[in-house]
């Protein structure tokens, strides 16, 4: 009998995360100060170190370009960063809002899909 065995790290989110695409950046307003989002999921995002301190709940708001309205609510930054990185993670959104952000990743999923069949390369996480 063969045996797979499968080792991936370990990130603090259990979704597929995208990078948003350069053209149209996922702009969000993190305790008060505007940044970017260096990876996005349904769970949560990445975003640059200087951004907030580990391990803090921090209010946030987002713009989605598939989105008619902005994001809102809280998030959780982890504890742990990675390269110069905080993952943080989205707090008690509704369902309208998971939603949402589902829809955003589905849509650069179907870009980097895309791409790939026309031989360019995307970054998608």
């Amino acid at each position: 009998m063969n045996e797979i065995t499968i080792h991936a790290p370990s990130s603090g989110r259990s979704a597929y995360a995208v990078v948003p695409n350069p053209d149209e950046p996922v702009i969000l307003q993190l305790d008060g100060n505007l940044t970017r989002a260096l990876e996005i999921s349904a769970v949560g995002f990445s975003a640059p170190v200087k951004a907030a301190k580990p391990g803090r709940r921090y209010p946030f708001s987002v713009d989605l370009p598939t989105y008619k309205r902005p994001i809102s609510g809280y998030v959780d930054v982890l504890p742990d960063t990675r390269n110069d990185e905080l993952t943080c993670r989205f707090v008690d959104l509704s369902a309208e809002q998971l939603d949402a952000l589902h829809q955003y990743v589905l849509a650069r999923q179907k870009e980097a899909i895309r791409a790939l069949r026309a031989g360019n390369t995307l970054v998608t996480g």
